[in-house]
């Protein structure tokens, strides 16, 4: 028969919540009443429940993972390439997760609702903005946070792949193969990320002695939606494509943009080249496989998690940690040659 806690509280003449306190090691607890409490639940052979002892302790062992809002989802690949990292880490360390459907932008309740007391011990989020009243919002609010991406504010942990040197190393082998009208499909121009992978573009031009061209820098929202519209758009009235190159700001874009090129007879890379961004492995299964700036997605999960735990399990709350990993070029698959005519 299993015993309850309130039976050892009883068999001990105690309170409930002394008995829980007195498993939890709590201090408030005298340590002859705490011995004599452990030794009751020892000979009734008492377990308690998990959620009730983190409870006691002020922690829930919940982690909110907050994933981007509309036009990017949880759906996108790189996601859940990431969130395998992430989960792997945290439940390793006996954490779960809680996954809220939307991120937080102004007047969006969500950060509220997942800062109610009793819900998460920390937060990790994705894609920082120039202006992130998160930031702020969660520091105001004593919670601990990560987020996947270099942020702008000092004192902030986050992790990230090296943004503005892959941009760099794309824009560098299209100039290594002749390619001198090099597009940039960029992302969404408020996300940090966006802006260090169109810095490392423009500083890459620069120094190869190439002008930075505003005609070949398109906008873009990190979607293959977006890489597709964004390339018709540039295709419209029989001209010719104005670029033999493209670097796109993600993988999902530039899958995009080759679809709009083969529509119009375009092939890749006989005629333009296309270099995306973060590895995603579906990237490897198109024909040609696509060239991209390999991003260890898995491993920026893992790094995230980690660095948040540091901070729940070991107290780091100053001098909190922020690392960039690095990338690499790989496949050159969808890249050749600009064709003689260019």
């Amino acid at each position: 028969m299993k015993i309850s806690m309130a039976e050892i509280a009883r068999q001990c003449g105690v309170s409930k919540a002394t008995v829980s306190r007195a498993l939890a090691d709590d201090p408030r607890v005298k340590p002859e009443t705490k011995e004599y409490i452990k030794e009751v639940a020892k000979r009734f052979n008492y377990e308690p429940h998990p959620i009730a002892s983190n409870l006691a302790r002020g922690r829930t062992k919940t982690i909110g993972v907050v994933f981007p809002a509309a036009p990017r989802t949880i759906a996108d690949p790189f996601f859940l390439e990431y969130l395998n990292g992430v989960s792997s880490i945290l439940f390793e360390h006996g954490y779960s997760m809680l996954l809220p459907q939307v991120s937080w932008g102004e007047g969006d309740s969500t950060m509220s609702q997942l800062l109610a007391p009793g819900r998460v011990d920390g937060v990790v989020l994705t894609e920082p903005r120039v202006d992130d009243g998160r930031i702020a919002f969660l520091q105001k609010n004593n919670m601990p946070f990560v987020f996947l991406g270099q942020t702008n504010v000092p004192g902030v942990a986050w992790v990230d792949g090296d943004n503005e040197g892959g941009a760099y190393l794309a824009v560098q082998e299209l100039y290594r193969l002749g390619h001198r009208r090099i597009a940039m499909i960029t992302g969404e121009r408020g996300l940090i990320a966006a802006q260090n992978r169109l810095r490392g573009y423009r500083r890459a031009l620069t120094e190869l002695g190439l002008p930075v061209n505003q005609d070949l820098i398109w906008a873009g929202d990190f979607t293959r939606e977006g890489g597709y519209h964004t390339v018709r758009n540039h295709l419209q009235g029989g001209a010719k494509f104005p670029a033999t190159a493209i670097f796109a700001s993600n993988d999902l874009m530039a899958i995009g943009a080759i679809q709009a090129l083969h529509e119009v007879g375009l092939q890749v890379p006989e005629d333009v080249s296309v270099i995306g961004f973060d590895g995603i492995e579906v990237g490897r299964y198109l024909s040609p496989p696509l060239t991209t700036v390999q991003q260890p997605i898995n491993e920026l999960g893992r790094e995230v998690a980690a660095v948040l735990l540091e901070q729940l399990e070991k107290g780091r709350r100053k001098g909190v940690r922020q690392a960039t990993l690095p990338v690499q070029l790989v496949n050159v698959g969808n890249t050749a040659a600009p064709p003689k005519f260019s």
